[in-house]
């Protein structure tokens, strides 16, 4: 690697640790060269004004790098830009949450209508066993799916096998890639990847809200194969072993790699399974090993259809309470009406969506997504993805190849 790119890197990981010091929770992963963390620390938490400058003149040197490889520089222009709206929020400057997004993952966020949601609702409506009220309805077939944590923690090692043999008959897995699960409570988030540098993971699964033996292969897909684990085990492999690119050692929440990597977690299962192949291993082997042969295989896939029609709705939770200024109690009511979702899981949103850093997070998973669904209806699902997993890509990257095979 050139001496130039070297220090690019260096100085793009060294603000985002200054950052970091301002905006706890920004790195999410580090497993890069020690003595930059170390140097990080050794500087404290440097004055907003400096970060701003040095952040101005990383872009501009980034702009002047002719001879990167076009497609990494890209990548780093894209985060640093980011890096440019973290701090001015920090700063305390009033921004739209529409351009605070877009700058900060490179995306355009919309309100989404509800009239998606409610063609959702008739979908659940005609899916779902006869009973009460559609909310009620869908409740009641949640319940039925609970399973305890004790079976759960028996159910998943066949299923992270299944899905770990599957990835690997694809995808381009690390010999050496590796993750444990732990069980946890109090937390925002329903499941975590903290991916740990050499290969290795740790998935810590949130035990707040009752489990269902339909989410199972969800969160270990989204977390683990393909989805989180998979990317940067794969990312450490391609980019950084192979070449040398250390801006691949860190992962910045507020990024616009946090599209990419939200859209392949969001798009994981399909990666592996049709509708009819994952409908055969639930009625076959999942649900049976369970004690479960009576719930409907074909049901539990197309309610996870349906479902997924009635994506935008934490988004549009965001705008209420950001940009509309509403109250969590109206934000309550929304999410009642639209994801018709019980008061425990509505705080458990809510929550989520109170926290800075997540207040625009929530855009990725849909628009994730969304994005990544464009492109495999221009081109081979199997290749693309697989470049998902080993490029430096970007939001950007990925519109212009929509773009060149329309």
């Amino acid at each position: 690697m050139k001496e130039v790119d070297r220090s690019l890197a260096e100085e793009y990981i060294l603000l985002a640790f200054a950052i970091e010091e301002h905006m706890p929770g920004y790195v999410d992963a580090y497993f890069g060269p020690q003595t930059w963390q170390e140097q990080a620390k050794q500087a404290g938490k440097p004055p907003l004004q400096d970060l701003t400058e040095r952040t101005a003149r990383l872009a501009n040197d980034i702009s002047q790098a002719d001879g990167m490889d076009a497609q990494r520089k890209d990548f780093l222009a894209r985060q640093v830009k980011g890096m440019q709206m973290s701090l001015r929020l920090l700063r305390g400057e009033m921004v739209p949450l529409a351009e605070e997004v877009e700058a900060l993952y490179d995306v355009q966020p919309v309100w989404v209508d509800e009239s998606n949601f409610e063609q959702a609702h008739k979908e659940l409506d005609y899916l779902l066993p006869r009973g009460g009220s559609l909310a009620e309805r869908k409740q009641e077939w949640n319940r039925a799916l609970e399973i305890p944590v004790e079976k759960a923690k028996e159910l998943l090692p066949a299923i992270i096998k299944r899905l770990r043999d599957l990835t690997r008959q694809k995808f381009n897995l690390p010999d050496a890639e590796d993750f444990t699960l732990e069980f946890v409570s109090d937390r925002p988030w329903s499941a975590y990847n903290w991916y740990l540098g050499g290969f290795r993971s740790r998935i810590d699964i949130n035990t707040d809200l009752p489990l269902q033996i339909n989410e199972l292969a969800n969160l270990i897909a989204h977390e683990g194969y393909p989805g989180h684990h998979t990317e940067l085990s794969i990312k450490e492999q391609k980019l950084v072993t192979e070449k040398n690119y250390y801006e691949h050692t860190i992962a910045l929440i507020n990024s616009p790699s946090c599209v990419v990597s939200e859209g392949i977690a969001t798009s994981a299962l399909e990666a592996l399974f049709t509708d009819d192949t994952l409908n055969a291993w639930y009625r076959d082997e999942f649900l049976p090993r369970a004690n479960m042969s009576h719930i409907d295989s074909k049901r539990i896939v197309e309610i996870g259809n349906a479902l997924k029609k009635a994506g935008g709705i934490m988004g549009n939770v965001s705008f209420m309470l950001y940009d509309q200024h509403k109250s969590e109690a109206e934000a309550e009511r929304y999410l009642q009406r639209y994801a018709l979702s019980t008061e425990k899981e509505r705080k458990h949103l809510i929550r989520f969506v109170s926290n800075p850093l997540s207040r625009s997070y929530v855009f990725t998973y849909d628009i994730g997504y969304d994005l990544l669904e464009e492109l495999f209806a221009h081109g081979d699902h199997d290749q693309y993805f697989k470049r998902l997993l080993e490029e430096p890509v970007t939001p950007g990257q990925i519109r212009e190849w929509i773009q060149k095979d329309s």
